[in-house]
């Protein structure tokens, strides 16, 4: 292998950590696990990161910001298409592996600092570009509402979560599609 620098070797760790979290959990995200697929030694691992849980909160922060760039490359006719693709209404294939990771962190939250602050920043962000995305929508004449759009992508996202852990449990009458049918409806009291 050529001579990587501190920096190569890093990236290469967390490139590493980020393809077994995406493809197989938190669970799988070892320190031996991760020095296996970045072909490195775990005292490698232990040298750039100052532990597992901070490698793993910094692959999901990375992971998000990559379902981001993914979400933001789906072409969609309107305002009321994209926000229902950001707040997880579109069944994309491509998107289903950032999804579960998502919901494996929200479990580990109570059980891990650095997932709780990782958990945190990828949540603000993700109102962030709610809140960006109904104000376009505003300014393009799609949305008509009153309340501050903040105040609005705190709600949505709310909701979407809550409703999440209900269909979760698998309770007859809410199937995805009953679940897409409640998000638009909540979208439409809110925005129209």
């Amino acid at each position: 292998m050529a001579y990587l620098n501190r920096e190569q070797r890093r990236e290469m760790i967390l490139q590493a950590a980020m393809h077994i979290a995406l493809n197989e959990g938190f669970t799988a995200m070892t320190v031996r696990r991760i020095a296996t697929e970045a072909q490195t030694s775990t005292g490698q691992v232990h040298h750039h990161f100052a532990s597992s849980s901070h490698l793993k909160a910094e692959a999901f922060i990375k992971l998000m910001q990559q379902l981001d760039e993914i979400e933001n490359q789906v072409t969609t006719n309107s305002y009321l298409q994209r926000l229902s693709l950001f707040l997880g209404c579109e069944n994309i294939e491509q998107i289903q592996p950032y999804l579960r990771l998502w919901n494996e962190a929200e479990v580990l939250i109570e059980q891990d600092q650095e997932i709780k602050n990782a958990y945190n920043i990828a949540m603000q962000d993700w109102h962030q570009s709610i809140v960006a995305m109904i104000d376009e929508g505003k300014d393009k004449g799609e949305f008509k509402f009153d309340s501050e759009s903040r105040d609005i992508a705190w709600r949505l996202i709310a909701f979407v979560c809550g409703l999440e852990g209900i269909y979760k449990l698998g309770l007859n009458g809410l199937n995805e599609a009953d679940f897409k049918r409640h998000v638009e409806a909540i979208i439409q009291a809110e925005l129209f």
